[in-house]
């Protein structure tokens, strides 16, 4: 009888092992999609960071407190310009293959980031280097012009065009990353596109993709800091529906996931529930090739008769917080938070009559609201479907106009929004790094795809070029808040609201990092007591 017991207890020991709350060696989250990309150079969406900053190392990280750490890196310093930046690379460093891992795998991987045949969509991040964005757009051809040099194994010099003071912020994004020189000559186009299409240079491997559904991470014994890897395996889950994904974190089968609006009520108070102000704004981007959009009164009158507030409160259950701008709460200005300093953009049209204006619109433009036919397109993910029914409701109540919401694939939202196959999109942005820049510069003339609705101003990217260059914070700061007002006074771009991350979280899972800044689930220190 004895032995018997003995065996059940052991079995259902192995059996708890399996799911998300077992042995501690293995934890499993929510990246809800299916990555655009897993590809370092190539990557722009939320689960690609996930992954790719846990299986590859950049020169810097971040910590629980948002502040750059050395990582490839041991340490930097700057010139007293401010325009030549030095790291000094950790010796004895390793690809998964065993290869070892130098400053010119780094200069590899940037080199490849700007490349015009790479297309990468984040290389305008190195534009602060000199040459960077020349090299880019094909007006030189040889990277020596570039200020980026490998001075030996493990010193890579920087040489900025002009000063950027916050250039160590940027080198946490994916298109710094190093790339295998072998593996990429190996698998030619089809790198980074399977597990086994790439070699790996973070604390993990990955071990299996299976698209559609689940990436599973391994430990990699390779890395400098191997000793301090907690987790044996991750396992990430492509769940969309946060209901779904609610009852697999229910049934113990994830440790980590946003929660539906739904049922987030019968969490409040419970230690599984998180709610993390992530930085994220969401807006709606008008295509002004459309029909009717070219007017701004048309696209002002579908901005200002969404109810914010209702939005919140009623679509996102308090999820959120309602947008006065695009730069998100939370980022420093000048002396108090930039969205504190700058205000609510919207607050000065609170008095509009929303139908006239419209109206003065469509007869402008020679249309009347049944002659106007809108698609609304919105992803799957989340509320996404519920946003999209919210909207359409606030038009034709407001407005008399019928429009149609099309719901598709995160992956295909991403795509038809940068290709311009669209009238208005739902779409979304984190920001890259501490500092307001990171919302603006996405708006420039040169910013390309992620200028989904190709906004073009010579005054806001002469305004956003100043403050890149500035030293003085004041100057930069009121440069910015200029150029914000110039954005949202065009009505291409409206805010909605800015996203309040709503997670359950495993209580025994610790030393993840929720963040609004690169990577948004980081499980670099993470372990379960």
């Amino acid at each position: 009888m004895k032995k018997i017991l003995v065996i059940l207890t052991l079995l259902m020991f192995v059996l708890s092992c399996g799911k998300a709350g077992g042995n501690g060696k293995t934890a499993t989250f929510n990246m809800e999609a299916e990555p655009s990309s897993l590809d370092p150079q190539l990557l722009t969406d939320m689960g690609g960071f996930m992954i790719t900053g846990l299986t590859y190392e950049g020169l810097v990280r971040l910590n629980e407190k948002n502040e750059v750490v050395p990582a490839g890196a041991e340490s930097w310093e700057k010139s007293k310009d401010g325009t030549v930046w030095t790291f000094k690379l950790r010796k004895g460093m390793k690809w998964s293959n065993g290869d070892a891992l130098t400053a010119k795998d780094y200069v590899n991987g940037m080199k490849r980031g700007l490349e015009p045949a790479t297309a990468s969509e984040y290389a305008f991040l190195m534009f602060y280097i000199k040459g960077a964005e020349n090299y880019n757009g094909g007006k030189i051809k040889d990277f020596n012009q570039v200020g980026i040099k490998a001075k030996d194994d493990y010193t890579i010099e920087f040489t900025l065009s002009k000063p950027a003071p916050f250039f160590d912020k940027t080198l946490v994004m994916p298109v710094y990353y190093p790339i295998n020189a072998k593996a990429l000559d190996q698998f030619k186009d089809k790198y980074a596109t399977e597990a086994n299409k790439s070699i790996y240079s973070g604390p993990y491997t990955i071990e299996k993709w299976t698209h559609d559904n689940e990436v599973i991470l391994k430990k990699n014994p390779n890395y400098w800091n191997a000793a301090n890897t907690k987790f044996d395996t991750l396992k990430a889950l492509m769940v969309s529906d946060f209901n779904a994904a609610t009852n697999y974190f229910e049934n113990k089968e994830l440790d980590l996931t946003k929660i539906s609006l739904e049922k987030k009520a019968s969490y409040v108070g419970k230690p599984e529930l998180k709610e993390v102000p992530d930085g994220r704004v969401y807006y709606l981007a008008f295509n002004t090739k459309a029909p009717g959009l070219k007017n701004k009164k048309i696209r002002q009158a579908l901005s200002l008769a969404i109810d914010r507030k209702n939005l919140v409160s009623n679509v996102l259950n308090g999820s959120g917080i309602v947008a006065s701008g695009v730069v998100s709460e939370g980022t420093k200005g000048e002396n108090d938070d930039f969205r504190k300093e700058v205000g609510d953009l919207y607050a000065q049209y609170k008095n509009v009559n929303v139908k006239a204006l419209f109206d003065e619109g469509l007869k402008e433009e020679g249309l009347t609201p049944d002659k106007l036919n809108l698609t609304l397109t919105v992803d799957e993910k989340g509320s996404g479907k519920k946003e999209g029914e919210f909207y359409q409701s606030q038009w034709k109540e407001k407005l008399g106009l019928d429009v149609n919401v099309e719901t598709i694939t995160y992956k295909e939202r991403l795509s038809r929004a940068k290709s311009g196959d669209f009238q208005i999109v739902r779409y979304a942005w984190g920001p890259d790094y501490a500092d307001p820049m990171t919302y603006l510069e996405i708006f420039q003339t040169s910013a390309g795809q992620i200028n989904v609705a190709k906004f073009s101003d010579p005054e806001y990217d002469k305004l956003v070029e100043f403050a890149k260059k500035e030293q003085d914070n004041k100057a930069r700061m009121d440069a910015m808040k200029k150029a914000e007002k110039i954005l949202m006074d065009d009505f291409r771009y409206t805010g909605l609201y800015y996203e309040v991350a709503t997670y359950l979280q495993n209580p025994h899972l610790k030393g993840v990092v929720i963040r609004a800044v690169g990577n948004p689930i980081d499980f670099y220190a993470a372990y379960k007591d």
